[in-house]
């Protein structure tokens, strides 16, 4: 018996050591198995720190704003301010932190369009754990979806690959501001809106506008709605006029396009430490691990077999 498991033991040892160089290999190789999606990952501090200003700024406005809570509590069915921000809940599967998708691949073998072609630019490559910062210049609340509203540097446009549906494209710079100016705020940066955003209802168009980071949806609703949703604010905000209804709310604006819609334009950015990253599903995950655990069980009934 003993040296039937000796002999177990060396034989797992070599040939396990021997599938996981292969699987990665393979990975590597033949299958090019790319991640879920490619994203900026905001750090776990800062993530907890901005759920919470995005949560203060919506029950402040809600408390501000009588036509507001009223029009959220109608869509919401909920009662009360502390019920409506507990109605907009995170389930996502595959990330504990707030992130903004920059790049959807989708399952191996059925990429989406191009998933291999954008692996391969030297300028993700290269941008693989590196850190960035993320510009939070809003929100927006509908029926379905709460997010946080994105203004994506030259940097970070260069990694963007996503749809934003928006005919006009016009130029996008870094946010300027002074080392002096910040300060420091829920362990998260605040700065000055830029003068080109602040009083601006319509601070992002064109390549980027679609970027965000989804801070909760309604119950059955998924996060990929959050940008569908952004999209036709930003194509309402591109058609409104003056009979758009306008509040002054703490540190801001607040702006109802009808039908739920609702956005936040404040006057101070949020600067957001994040890390480009790629993600790999949870599902995917489980599927490798059942399929190595079923190989050893495979292994220890062959030596059975052999020895026994």
């Amino acid at each position: 018996m003993g040296q039937y498991w000796l002999a177990t033991i060396i034989m797992l040892a070599t040939i396990t050591e021997r599938f996981q160089w292969v699987a990665e290999v393979e990975a590597v190789t033949v299958n090019k198995e790319l991640p879920l999606y490619w994203a900026w990952s905001l750090q776990q501090e800062d993530t907890s720190a901005f759920l919470n200003i995005s949560k203060k700024m919506l029950t402040d406005s809600l408390q501000e704003v009588p036509a507001f809570f009223s029009d959220v509590k109608e869509f919401t069915q909920q009662a009360t301010v502390e019920e409506i921000t507990g109605y907009y809940a995170r389930n996502d599967p595959d990330s504990d932190e707030l992130h903004c998708t920059a790049m959807y691949n989708g399952l191996y073998p059925n990429y989406t369009d191009g998933a291999e072609d954008y692996a391969a630019r030297l300028e993700v490559e290269e941008s693989i754990g590196k850190s960035f910062t993320l510009h939070s210049i809003g929100w927006i609340l509908t029926p379905r979806t709460f997010g946080a509203r994105l203004y994506l540097t030259e940097e970070q446009l260069i990694l963007w690959n996503n749809e934003d549906t928006e005919v006009e494209t016009p130029p996008q710079t870094n946010t300027k501001y002074q080392p002096s100016q910040v300060h420091h705020g829920n362990q998260i940066n605040v700065i000055p809106q830029d003068p080109d955003i602040l009083g601006n209802f319509r601070p992002t168009s064109g390549r980027g506008s679609r970027a965000h980071l989804t801070l909760g949806c309604a119950p059955g609703v998924s996060a990929v709605t959050t940008g569908l949703d952004l999209v036709e604010i930003i194509n309402q905000e591109s058609i409104a006029d003056e009979s758009i209804s306008t509040y002054n709310v703490t540190n801001g604006w607040l702006r109802s396009y009808g039908s739920g819609q609702w956005v936040f334009y404040p006057r101070t950015q949020y600067l957001l430490h994040s890390e480009f990253l790629g993600y790999t599903s949870v599902t995917s995950q489980c599927a490798a691990t059942c399929k190595s655990v079923g190989f050893i069980i495979f292994i220890i009934m062959l030596t059975n077999t052999f020895f026994g």
